[in-house]
């Protein structure tokens, strides 16, 4: 075939496998997940500053990260996919560079997070940390903070893909992963090393506490949570809270009656923050002042 500028390669072997065929909501699944992580890597590409959370594909879009696929190969499950797009090699390169990031990281002990909202709670009552406003949040240095949003959304659905390894019924199987832009990489997955980048791109951390304003769109008095749209940029975040106590000083600011404005703590995922539209966790109402550390209850 003429003027092909990338390629995709999808492996199946082992338990997974029969007589050369795999079960068709694997490959579903599998085609799903890989085609995202390929229109995210392109947002990435396209934005200025990277991809966001709610970032949505145009007609356009879809045309330049359209991968034809060929017909299957014998050999456990082998199936290839091609793109004539001039940038296409690019987008490769970028998933490619996300998934490396996630093999290539340790496992970090996880603290839980409502273990972490507390400690950050006492820094700000305790004055040990001072809030920065929403506008100076993202020019503020954090050490937890490593890599762009971008890698996290595609290693996300890459870690979707290979949730397949990870269930009962795949039993002992492998997945080979051929990505071919400027280079040739192939990452070869199993069960272990698929758990292990599981449990590096889901790690989750609260970044440093900022004065957030703006409206609570909705309330989940279930899951503690809430929709915010804060009036800085006009983007919707999802809002958590801890302790049911925490969302009783919210519930009053519902619907129309005016702007919350409140201390909080955005989400750092798999190292990195989304500055847009990223969840948010509640740490406690703010003053006139902009510091409400003797409304800050530990529970």
């Amino acid at each position: 075939m003429q003027n092909i500028t990338s390629t995709i390669q999808i492996h199946f072997d082992g338990d997974i496998t029969e007589n050369h065929r795999i079960p068709m909501r694997v490959l579903g699944k599998c085609l799903v997940h890989t085609q995202k992580a390929f229109d995210r890597a392109y947002l990435d590409l396209k934005y200025e500053n990277g991809v966001y959370k709610y970032a949505r594909m145009t007609t356009d879009d879809y045309i330049k990260t359209e991968f034809w696929a060929e017909a299957p190969q014998e050999g456990g499950y082998i199936a290839k996919f091609f793109s004539r797009d001039r940038n296409a090699p690019q987008t490769a390169d970028r998933v490619s560079s996300a998934i490396n990031q996630a093999l290539e990281e340790a496992v970090e002990v996880k603290i839980p997070i409502n273990e972490q909202i507390n400690g950050r709670k006492r820094q700000v009552s305790n004055n040990i940390i001072q809030p920065v406003s929403f506008s100076k949040l993202f020019n503020e240095e954090d050490p937890d903070v490593i890599r762009r949003y971008g890698d996290r959304s595609i290693a996300k659905e890459i870690d979707q893909l290979l949730t397949i390894l990870r269930a009962e019924y795949a039993g002992d199987s492998v997945l080979g992963l051929t990505i071919t832009g400027s280079s040739s990489q192939t990452f070869d997955f199993n069960r272990a090393n698929s758990e292990k980048f599981h449990a590096v791109v889901a790690g989750r951390k609260v970044g440093m506490p900022a004065v957030y304003q703006g409206k609570i769109q909705s309330l989940d008095r279930k899951n503690l949570t809430g929709k915010f749209e804060n009036i800085e940029n006009k983007r919707t975040s999802l809002l958590h809270m801890t302790t049911k106590a925490d969302f009783l000083e919210v519930h009053p600011f519902l619907g129309d009656i005016g702007d919350i404005s409140f201390i909080g703590c955005p989400l750092i995922e798999f190292g990195s923050l989304e500055p847009n539209s990223g969840d948010v966790y509640f740490l406690c109402l703010a003053s006139k002042q902009g510091n409400s550390a003797g409304d800050i209850r530990i529970e």
